[in-house]
């Protein structure tokens, strides 16, 4: 039977864990020169949502907080990672399960905005589970030194009141990022 489950980090059950971290060795082997180890640092306390049948990972998601500064204010931003399906399960609507479920999460935490990054072609996708593109802004990645545009559509989500009140902020001036979740 099919389940969509969440998991706290330290509650993460190994055998999925790998199934997820494989996934992403093959997918993105630019991610820490494709020698991961787990989905997302400890330290970032993410949680995990996963589809599973039995012990077998079909979709996958992440989602996990940090602090933000952007136009002169401090923001606890939620970012969704790491989404993904299985070749083999896509088209039967678990990536959306996934999507959905992590953005509830979000959404029903106390981060002012929210954040992930995708190709142009998944734009329609999230926009499904509410996020909202934004294109009138740069992404900078800042973590490697020297800053550099991030060539992904940055998706948000403005939940609080001050997030609702940065929002032309983050339509209009460069959003500064250590790293493209």
């Amino acid at each position: 039977m099919i389940q969509l489950q969440t998991f706290r980090h330290e509650q993460f059950p190994p055998t999925l864990n790998w199934q997820a971290v494989s996934f992403m060795r093959v997918e993105w082997p630019f991610i820490n020169g494709g020698m991961l180890r787990e989905t997302y640092p400890a330290e970032l306390s993410p949680v995990h949502f996963a589809l599973v049948e039995d012990d077998l990972l079909l979709s996958y998601a992440a989602a996990f907080r940090m602090n933000l500064q952007h136009a002169g204010m401090e923001y606890d931003m939620a970012c969704l990672g790491n989404v993904f399906t299985f070749p083999g399960a896509r088209r039967r609507g678990y990536g959306r399960r996934v999507v959905d479920e992590a953005t509830r999460h979000i959404l029903a935490g106390s981060s002012d905005i929210a954040a992930l990054f995708c190709d142009s072609d998944l734009e329609d996708f999230y926009k499904q589970s509410g996020w909202e593109p934004i294109h009138g802004s740069k992404t900078m990645l800042t973590g490697g030194g020297k800053p550099e545009v991030l060539d992904a559509v940055r998706m948000m989500l403005f939940i609080s009141e001050k997030g609702r009140a940065g929002r032309h902020a983050f339509g209009t001036l460069p959003q500064h990022v250590p790293f493209p979740w």
